[in-house]
């Protein structure tokens, strides 16, 4: 092989093809009963990060010959820091013992691969919401509290976006209900709707909740549960509390 550095995009199905030559550049023909190996390693750490073998597409056609793909899914690098690594390719031999494959220009056997993350989103801090506003329902004679409306991005969704809330609770009692709009903005007129709902009976510790869906904003909206001897829904001291929400979209 001749000496070239190999980048490769975080987070992408990479496809690279390996020609096989001769020190004189000539192609060589390889066989697909030959078992070829890409080893990819964080030198600083020491550590082997990915090791993968050659599929080989050729083995015939003169224009072609000694041809093999190098496959990296998504999940291959997605965990990887951005920086550059080593390569090596070796070969497994008749007598079962690995074999440089590759040397650069000057008979090293390894050569450079440098990881990008150009098209890589980064994480963005999840909305934490610890306030509610409390209002009186006058048909249900309950009050019912809500969180701020939360920007659910919708730009940066296709149609199977994913939303997640983590829920804090502490001895809660009561429904929990999350609602979504698709109106651009939210006021007064906003025309909420119900994509979640679930009952709790005095819950203590975290629980979650996946959604998917296209929506321009989301809140959160829980009814306390009335203690039996209460004449409203109005006492903590039976409802516990809702401590924390975490949304991500």
């Amino acid at each position: 092989m001749y000496q070239r550095d190999l980048v490769v995009q975080k987070g992408f199905k990479n496809q690279i093809r390996v020609q096989f030559k001769n020190s004189d550049q000539k192609k060589i023909s390889v066989s697909n009963t030959q078992t070829f190996i890409f080893s990819m390693f964080d030198y600083l750490n020491k550590r082997t990060v990915i090791e993968k073998p050659l599929e080989i597409l050729d083995v015939n056609t003169t224009a072609t010959k000694g041809l093999a793909q190098l496959t990296l899914t998504e999940s291959d690098t997605i965990d990887l820091e951005k920086s550059s690594y080593s390569f090596s390719i070796k070969l497994l031999d008749s007598s079962g013992s690995y074999v440089p494959a590759y040397s650069n220009t000057y008979y090293g056997i390894n050569g450079t691969i440098e990881l990008k993350e150009d098209l890589v989103p980064y994480n963005v801090a999840s909305k934490e919401v610890t306030t509610y506003t409390k209002l009186f329902n006058n048909t249900t004679n309950l009050y019912e509290q809500f969180s701020p409306a939360l920007y659910a991005d919708p730009e940066y969704n296709s149609n199977s976006a994913l939303h997640t809330f983590v829920f804090y609770l502490t001895a809660f009692r009561g429904l929990m209900t999350i609602q979504a709009t698709l109106d651009d903005t939210v006021g007064v007129g906003t025309s909420w709707t119900t994509i979640f709902e679930k009952n709790y009976d005095q819950f203590t510790g975290l629980d979650y909740q996946n959604l998917n869906g296209v929506y321009s904003y989301v809140r959160i909206k829980f009814i306390p549960a009335t203690a039996p001897a209460g004449i409203d829904n109005d006492d903590p001291s039976y409802y516990g509390s809702v401590d924390k929400i975490l949304y991500r979209s």
